[in-house]
């Protein structure tokens, strides 16, 4: 058994590295991670210092400053980079803590099932009641602006959505022969629990919440973009595109557009992640192109 899950993990790899669009995600990432653990060595300058001189809404391409300054004289590129720390620790970390959350509950309730399910699913459906990007502004707006309130905010926000699909699937492989096999040789629940189920509705969640990543990102810089993220000086994608927008309509679009773009760069690297593992976990994926595959064979036949 352990072979052969081997196996299974190798062809699925393979099957991830084969996908371009999923590797131009993870080439993006990666930059991305760099920069965010090494900002001082692609910074040019320090993010919250105004140089001296007169440098003040200078266009890309400027001597000394590659995409520009904004209306502070301070270097967009340097932001930018600097920023990338706070876009990616608040996709990946909120992301992470309601994968965790969500797993247990959500295993638990469609493992169970009866009052103990229906009561747990009923709270989450609760939160379904209301739009998420209006929940975390509401969240986020009562606990105060911050980087660690707003983080707060978006778990609340993707702990239903995240257990909605570990408890589907746990409903789907409960009902499983394995499951049964295991009752029968007398496995207690906590050891079907976390040896038999999780492990088998993990890769759903995995490519769940890798896509909820590139959503998140957005929605922590729209938060950003009306007052309720991360504080000046401290440069934040979202922040600096709200300060910019002022300026959009003056002939300094860039202040804007560049940020803005990075916001949607990795954004969409996310969700290229995302479709890949789909892709190279989900066995129902890989049936498509056989069957594929064989409506071709008929058809050429015909």
């Amino acid at each position: 058994m352990f072979m052969r899950a081997r196996g299974q993990g190798k062809r699925s790899i393979q099957k991830y590295f084969q996908n371009k669009q999923a590797l131009v995600g993870t080439i993006i990432i990666a930059f991305a991670v760099v920069f965010a653990l090494f900002p001082s060595v692609f910074a040019p300058y320090d993010p919250n210092v105004v140089p001296e001189g007169s440098t003040r809404l200078l266009p890309p391409g400027s001597d000394g400053h590659v995409l520009g300054t904004d209306q502070q004289g301070r270097d967009l590129l340097s932001r930018i980079v600097f920023g990338t720390q706070v876009s990616l620790l608040s996709a990946i970390v909120p992301v992470f803590i309601s994968a965790f959350i969500s797993l247990l509950i959500g295993v638990v309730a469609g493992y169970y099932k009866g009052w103990i399910g229906t009561c747990l699913m009923r709270v989450m459906d609760v939160f379904f009641a209301f739009p998420a990007v209006l929940l975390a502004i509401a969240i986020a707006a009562i606990l105060g602006p911050g980087l660690l309130n707003v983080m707060i905010a978006m778990v609340i926000v993707r702990i239903p959505y995240m257990t909605r699909v570990v408890y589907t699937d746990t409903m789907q492989e409960s009902e499983k022969e394995y499951i049964e096999a295991a009752r029968a040789f007398g496995m207690k629940d906590g050891e079907i629990l976390f040896r038999q189920l999780i492990p088998n509705v993990l890769p759903s969640l995995i490519v769940y919440a890798t896509t909820l990543a590139g959503v998140t990102i957005v929605t922590v810089a729209g938060l950003s973009f009306i007052g309720l993220g991360v504080q000046p000086p401290n440069p934040d994608w979202g922040r600096m595109a709200s300060e910019g927008s002022v300026l959009l309509m003056q002939g300094y679009p860039h202040i804007t557009f560049i940020p803005g773009l990075a916001i949607i760069l990795l954004s969409f690297a996310f969700s290229l992640v995302g479709d890949g593992l789909r892709d190279a976990i989900d066995p129902r994926v890989k049936q498509k192109p056989r069957k594929r595959g064989r409506e071709k064979a008929i058809q050429k036949a015909a």
